[in-house]
């Protein structure tokens, strides 16, 4: 059930991607005349009609998309028919037809219409997360737990699960985002022995752990749950998706500039971690629905081509020059971007698989 459940929650917070799409789409203007969801690819069922938009469920269940008309790039017969029928409203008085075009909207609604999914996703993890905390509490970001000892030394060092870390060879680790004290603490003592204070059951007790040369101490730290005021939790809900962006981006950075390895995985990764989360509980889950909300719209809004981030920085350029690219090489861009990445996430399935199974 967890699996499915994961399974759930992934297609779900694309449906809202889709839906953040949708929305601004018809607020601007533009016609969506189909709304698959749930799936890609041919419709196998219709649904209903809203609004012009024929809403469906498409033949490969996962996932969901939407289609606004006039976004490809248009062919020589397609541009002759737009042509004469633009001429034939103005010469009948009519308002013209082809504005409703993707291609034809001010760059204004075109931007806000492909920030409208990367958006959805980010308003949807704030709404999880203020909902969450509203009811089972926040974590106490300024004390740190060990929820794991991971590694054979730190268990030999007598470090145990359920201890409060409290300071790392002299540097105290308490107070404001303690995981980030925990790891520079135990980084300016890397490949050494540091005495490291812990409480444990009301009493202070000083360890001696080595640290590795990574400044890996061998611990999972979590932070304790504490009940927070409506006020509160709205405010982390605003603030935990800009620090959840703001740490995967940092992470990016390691890895391009290689300080980092890149652990990269696909779908099959994605629904595994979910169901991990599941299985730890419901608040685990909820929490997870809200940090994968969060970086599908991260992900969706960096700059590379068939991403909304590549779209927008089309976009972008035209808005600043006044010019619009070329239609075809646009779309010849995306498309290879596309395939690209459809390769890229092909091989990451076929290892992550391997992984479940190896």
């Amino acid at each position: 059930m967890s699996i499915l459940g994961a399974v759930l929650l992934l297609s779900v917070l694309i449906i809202v991607h889709e839906f953040g799409h949708f929305i601004f789409a018809v607020a601007t203007g533009m016609k969506v005349d189909r709304f698959s969801v749930i799936g890609i690819g041919p419709p196998v069922l219709r649904l209903f009609t809203w609004r012009g938009t024929e809403f469906v469920i498409a033949a490969i269940p996962f996932g969901a998309y939407v289609h606004i008309v006039g976004m490809e790039a248009p062919d020589a017969a397609e541009l002759a028919e737009e042509k004469r029928a633009r001429e034939a409203c103005l010469a009948e008085g009519k308002e013209d037809e082809t504005k409703y075009l993707f291609r034809n909207r001010p760059v204004w609604a075109r931007i806000l219409t492909i920030l409208g999914g990367p958006l959805a996703n980010y308003v949807a993890a704030m709404v999880i997360v203020f909902a969450l905390f509203s009811v089972a509490g926040a974590r106490d970001a300024s004390v740190a737990h060990v929820d794991q000892v991971l590694s054979e030394t730190a268990q030999q060092a007598g470090v145990t699960r359920g201890d409060v870390l409290v300071s790392i060879g002299g540097d105290s680790v308490q107070g404001g985002r303690a995981f980030n004290k925990v790891e520079k603490a135990a980084g300016d003592h890397k490949g050494t022995t540091a005495p490291i204070v812990v409480e444990r059951a009301g009493e202070t007790v000083t360890l001696d752990v080595p640290i590795d040369e990574n400044g890996k101490i061998g611990i999972q730290m979590t932070n304790p749950y504490v009940p927070v005021s409506i006020g509160q939790a709205a405010y982390f809900g605003v603030r935990e998706p800009i620090e959840i962006t703001k740490a995967q981006l940092s992470g990016l950075y390691k890895v391009i500039v290689g300080k980092d390895k890149a652990e990269v995985g696909g779908p099959v990764a994605i629904v595994n971690v979910i169901k991990q989360s599941a299985d730890e509980g419901l608040r685990q889950f909820v929490w997870m629905g809200a940090f994968i909300s969060t970086i599908l719209g991260m992900f969706n809004l960096l700059p590379i081509p068939a991403l909304d981030g590549g779209r927008l920085a089309f976009l972008g350029v035209e808005a600043i020059i006044r010019k619009r690219a070329s239609p075809n090489l646009e779309e010849k861009i995306h498309g290879y971007g596309m395939l690209a990445l459809l390769v890229l996430i092909l091989i990451v399935t076929i290892r992550d698989i391997g992984k479940l199974f190896g």
